[in-house]
């Protein structure tokens, strides 16, 4: 089974070396998460340009807001260390949640019963967390639009996922054996 980050190429059974595994899922969380935190940020750029005329206002905006606790109307302009701080925030956050995909989709690709459990409490958690987050700052869903949130972490979600689709093609083939069986 080649081709896969948690399977050995030469037998086709699961890896058993568990340092091996965690390079592999600690890499696999690291690429998708850069991938999924360009997409939002490239979203948010392209977003900011055609709407406001100002590049980095939805990352100053959200950094001004979470470390400056300014209101959403004080927020005029870009500051460029709202910019810089909210984006490292951004990066931590993005590492967090592609670590756990990258271990979902080990799991996913070992036991398909257990890979869906946990796609569902991911999906879950998600929704939570936006829920939360509009919920703790609603004027954060009015400044930048909530349609936009949703559109940003529905494409970083389908790039990630798309991602790790690639680097464990036995997670869907065993999935489908799951539904078939």
């Amino acid at each position: 089974m080649p081709g896969s980050a948690t399977w050995e190429a030469s037998t086709g059974a699961p890896r058993t070396d568990t340092a091996a595994v965690a390079m592999a899922i600690v890499e696999n969380g690291i690429l998708a998460a850069i991938l999924g935190a360009v997409v939002v940020a490239l979203w948010f750029l392209l977003l900011d340009i055609i709407t406001r005329g100002m590049p980095f206002y939805t990352p100053s905006l959200l950094g001004s807001i979470i470390f400056a606790g300014k209101e959403a109307s004080e927020v005029t302009g870009v500051d460029e260390v709202a910019v810089f701080a909210y984006t490292g925030l951004h990066g931590i956050l993005f590492l967090g949640a592609g670590t756990i995909l990258a271990w979902m989709f080990s799991q996913f690709e070992r036991n398909p019963q257990v890979g869906m459990i946990l796609l569902l409490l991911f999906i879950t958690f998600e929704a939570i967390l936006w829920g939360v987050g509009v919920s703790i700052i609603p004027e954060l869903a009015g400044a930048v639009g909530a349609w936009a949130i949703v559109v940003g972490n529905v494409s970083s979600a389908v790039a990630m996922f798309a991602f790790l689709l690639r680097r464990h093609p036995h997670a869907l083939e065993r999935l489908r054996n799951t539904w078939q069986a």
